[in-house]
């Protein structure tokens, strides 16, 4: 028997067709619609029916029907507000199985009415806090990134606490204990900010659209140098000034440019853990900010046990931790037509 896992962002959607027994992935399928469209259009309508043509194809081109689907599992901004169907975020400190007793599963005639299992996000514990704003760095909360957690842990053999380093549109740092709970969360917009620098300013000029074509670690440490002590705002005019009074090339500002990012990314997150045992640290995410992560994490100095998980753990992460969190649901709930 199937399953289709799907994986919904603020810009695109993933669907990836496994195969239950060997958690195989036999087909995948990223669409561009997510939540944002939902945002502009004021309804889910775009969303749904994206989600709806992109399960559809894969069913097709893999001379499936529906029912040889047993369930989906669906992660992300997908059960959000702004999503397909919201369920509220759960309160840390969380283990894999509260993920999986806090899911809700519906049939959805957009989705064929192939019963969907939608996994709830995660939010820092904050009840005992009066002033929000006195204390707003204490709040966060992710969607999607506890089921790559949980997946790479799966793979990932681990003992102690520990922090997990998922790098993307968003920076997510996952607290883990040793009982492998997931203890809290700590996003910054990283991500973001180097591609909105590089498209929306003059840097445009100074730095290629791929930005980082291959790892140079001198210039990576260069730019994490720069932003901690010019300040990361002066350090991104550097790179101007580099194109016009040096002699590096695209790809050594840009590793410049990354290097000055991570370290307010990682100042962020020393600030939170400098009261807090760490032993090792999983960096996940894709290359070429996964290997700068890596590096800049290991130039601290500070003895942590750095683990860069690899492209394979990478792409199953999601798959590893929807399967897990399926599993756990499976143990104590039955699938069937009453349930909706």
């Amino acid at each position: 028997m199937k399953t289709i896992l799907i994986d919904s962002g603020t810009t695109n959607s993933r669907l990836r067709l496994v195969d239950r027994g060997s958690s195989e992935i036999l087909d995948q399928l990223k669409i561009n619609i997510g939540v944002r469209n939902t945002a502009i259009d004021g309804h889910n309508e775009q969303l749904k029916s994206g989600l709806k043509d992109a399960i559809e194809k894969i069913l097709e081109r893999n001379s499936l029907a529906s029912k040889d689907i047993r369930y989906m599992v669906a992660s992300g901004m997908i059960t959000s507000d702004l999503g397909v169907h919201e369920v509220p975020h759960i309160t840390s400190p969380a283990s894999f199985d509260d993920f999986a007793r806090k899911s809700v599963v519906i049939k959805l005639e957009e989705f064929l009415s192939i019963p969907c299992i939608f996994v709830p996000g995660m939010k820092n514990n904050t009840e005992d806090i009066s002033d929000s704003l006195v204390f707003i760095n204490d709040y966060d909360v992710m969607r999607g990134e506890e089921v790559e957690t949980i997946g790479l842990l799966k793979q990932i053999e681990v003992q102690g606490n520990g922090i997990m380093v998922l790098p993307g549109s968003h920076t997510k740092y996952v607290a883990v204990d040793n009982q492998k709970n997931l203890q809290s969360c700590l996003s910054t917009l990283g991500g973001e900010i180097l591609h909105a620098i590089q498209k929306e300013t003059i840097l445009s000029k100074s730095l290629t659209t791929s930005l980082v074509e291959e790892i140079d670690i001198e210039m990576l440490e260069k730019g994490y140098e720069a932003s901690k002590k010019y300040g990361f705002t002066r350090s991104f005019y550097h790179i101007r000034l580099l194109q016009m009074f040096s002699t590096l090339n695209e790809n050594q500002r840009a590793n410049y440019f990354v290097g000055a990012v991570i370290h307010d990314d990682i100042k962020a997150l020393m600030q939170t853990t400098e009261h807090n045992e760490v032993d090792w640290v999983i960096v996940g995410g894709s290359d070429p900010l996964r290997k700068a992560f890596v590096h800049l994490l290991k130039y601290l100095g500070n003895g942590w046990r750095i683990i860069e998980a690899n492209d394979q753990q990478v792409a199953a992460s999601m798959v590893f931790g929807a399967q897990e969190v399926a599993s756990v649901y499976l143990t104590g709930n039955e699938l069937n037509v009453s349930d909706y």
